[in-house]
């Protein structure tokens, strides 16, 4: 806007001031009305140490318009919003809405401007030793109002709201989740769930989501749904969807029908339904902030995962055959029993992979619970399925391909028992932490002779063919060979157990994180449990490293056993925001906890060392 239009406002008032005071204090008053602010904070109540959003809403009357906070003329008033807050209580960030650029009749070019209702913010800290109280905090809105004509004297609009401090023990709640969701809230997360570890706008809740809150923000929706499908398609290298591999042979194998096109078409419906179900399981996890992956990792899931892959195998054996229910059948009829039954599959089985989708998906589990936008929920865990489900496309139309080469019903029945064998040995997979060291390599090497003797020799598919028989053998004495080595190499599979010089963990209390403040040492604390599998990956491959023994012994190593539910264990969850395991906090030698080093999930040495590098 042009110099003159402070002028003007300035010549205006001497004017009214001289002809007629009334009208000069209208135009004051009117000033002071032109923008009406609310002030909204984003939790009921806050702990110590935590952070906590302020929303202050201004409504601008109609035709009218105030500045941005940086405008292009320095004779241009900018709007600045100021916040009164108790002692105790910083103001780390004012949080600016983008301006629309606007153009007026007093200006030669579109100037930023904010119009309408406009969403100012501001992120504020509590101290972590203030005590509980409850204090009104005063949020004031200084302007300038102009219309496309002239400008009023510059203007303040204030707002009050009541800040309400408690102990941790307390619970608080989300408030105002419509207003919050404002653009320029929409890199922070959740204050007191993830947007308090941020060491400064975002940092620490792209650290604890894996990187994918971070990617979303960054690179925007779309590279965040290719980065989200890579992130599916790199899923099918886990133990826990190699199982998938069998089922879709088997399926697919007996639903050729002679046409290519056919199996193309229930593969698609295969993967649809797998994409599904990880829908559907994905936003419960998250409107219920919930970790599928933790659920699954319990001795129950971990049990009932078992049972399922024993169950298939015995169905690779011929035990029982993969079918629709008789009432779902017996509606549609045996001509359709192929689509739908490639539906029902891809709707129950991928239920097998939810142990090892745990630690990918929580960042975004995090993201969809922190935007409460179902839609988008439902988009991302949709496109995860498919990235997993791609694969199983062109598995599925190559079997049914392989089905109707010359005599391969000689061969096929028995691949399909190998992967019987397979699905048996990632049961017990699944059971080692239930089993022991001591059963587990027992029960691997027995299922591998098991496997050796009956695919070797037992097996009648293909007898007399010299070719297959070969590959029968070769493939039996391998298996037998391999139980072997398991049955009789004590402690071959058991990761390296941390010695009487590893890392000493003692249980965590605050009185014991206070001893260690108070003596300047710093603190790792970690969150694990015993049904948690990664929780045993990480002391057999990444605490009973060399490296990472040296570096905690310069630390007050605590930890916390979330393996039963509820009591003290659950308290201290809270406290600190645990939402799966394994977590990893640190606290550096002043007693300041550091929000942005938070590690969540298995971590490989390499990173662990970093992470306790960079804390001081």
């Amino acid at each position: 806007m042009k110099r003159t239009a402070s002028l003007l406002q300035i010549t205006l008032t001497i004017i009214l001031l001289a002809v007629s005071p009334s009208k000069a204090q209208n135009l004051f008053n009117t000033a002071q009305s032109l923008v009406s602010t609310e002030a909204y904070l984003s939790r009921d109540k806050c702990h110590p140490g935590s952070r906590v959003h302020l929303a202050v809403r201004a409504t601008i009357a109609e035709g009218w318009h105030i500045n941005s906070t940086s405008p292009p003329d320095q004779f241009m008033i900018p709007t600045i919003l100021k916040v009164s807050v108790p002692q105790g209580v910083k103001v780390e960030k004012i949080l600016y809405p983008e301006p629309e650029k606007k153009s007026l009749e007093l200006s030669d070019s579109p100037l930023p401007l904010y119009h309408g209702t406009v969403i100012f913010g501001a992120v504020l800290r509590i101290s972590e030793d203030l005590e509980a109280f409850t204090e009104v905090l005063t949020a004031t809105l200084e302007y300038q109002g102009c219309n496309d004509h002239s400008c009023l004297q510059p203007a303040a609009s204030s707002a009050r709201v009541e800040l309400a401090v408690v102990e941790q023990s307390v619970e608080t709640r989300e408030l105002n989740r419509p207003i919050f969701s404002a653009a320029i809230f929409r890199s922070l997360n959740d204050p007191e769930k993830d947007s308090r570890e941020q060491a400064s706008g975002g940092a620490a809740g792209a650290e604890e989501s894996g990187g994918i809150q971070e990617v979303i923000e960054q690179r925007g929706l779309l590279l965040s749904f290719i980065f989200i499908f890579l992130g599916g398609l790199a899923l099918n290298l886990t133990p826990c969807i190699y199982p998938l591999i069998p089922i879709t042979v088997s399926f697919f194998g007996g639903q050729a029908g002679g046409k290519t096109s056919r199996v193309f078409f229930l593969s698609l419906l295969y993967v649809l339904g797998i994409s599904i179900t990880y829908s559907i399981l994905g936003l419960i996890a998250a409107s219920t902030e919930n970790i599928l992956g933790s659920a699954m990792q319990s001795i129950w899931g971990t049990g009932f995962v078992a049972a399922v892959l024993v169950a298939l195998a015995l169905s690779m054996f011929g035990l029982w055959e993969i079918r629709l229910p008789f009432f779902i059948t017996s509606r549609t009829g045996s001509a359709r029993q192929g689509f739908l039954g490639a539906l029902f599959m891809g709707l129950t089985v991928g239920i097998v992979a939810a142990p090892c989708i745990g630690p990918f998906i929580l960042g975004l589990l995090l993201y969809v619970g922190n935007t409460g936008n179902p839609l988008l929920g439902f988009l991302m865990f949709f496109t995860l399925g498919l990235g997993m489900g791609v694969p199983f496309i062109l598995l599925g139309t190559v079997s049914g391909s392989i089905s109707h080469l010359p005599q391969s019903g000689k061969w096929l029945d028995w691949v399909k028992k190998i992967f019987g064998y397979i699905l048996i040995i990632m049961a017990v997979y699944f059971l080692r932490h239930t089993l022991g060291d001591e059963l587990t390599p027992v029960l691997y090497g027995l299922a591998a002779l098991a496997a050796g003797i009956h695919l070797g020799w037992i097996e009648k598919s293909g007898k007399g063919e010299k070719v297959f028989g070969i590959v029968k053998k070769s493939v039996g004495t391998l298996f037998i060979a391999a139980a072997l080595v398991l049955l009789f190499t004590p402690g071959l599979l058991r990761g390296p157990q941390e010695s009487a010089g590893g890392i000493q963990w003692s249980s965590y209390s605050s009185d014991r994180l206070a001893a260690a403040r108070k003596a300047g040492k710093p603190v790792m604390i970690e969150f694990s449990a015993d049904w948690c599998i990664p929780c045993h990956e990480m002391e057999n491959k990444t605490f009973s490293r060399e490296e990472i023994i040296n570096l905690a012994r310069e630390f007050v190593t605590l930890k916390v056993d979330l393996t039963n539910p509820g009591g003290e264990g659950d308290r201290i969850k809270r406290e600190f925001n645990i939402r799966g395991v394994p977590t990893i906090i640190f606290y550096n030698s002043k007693g300041e906890r550091l929000y942005g080093s938070r590690v969540v999930g298995f971590v490989n040495h390499k990173k662990l060392e970093s992470v306790m590098k960079n804390v001081k």
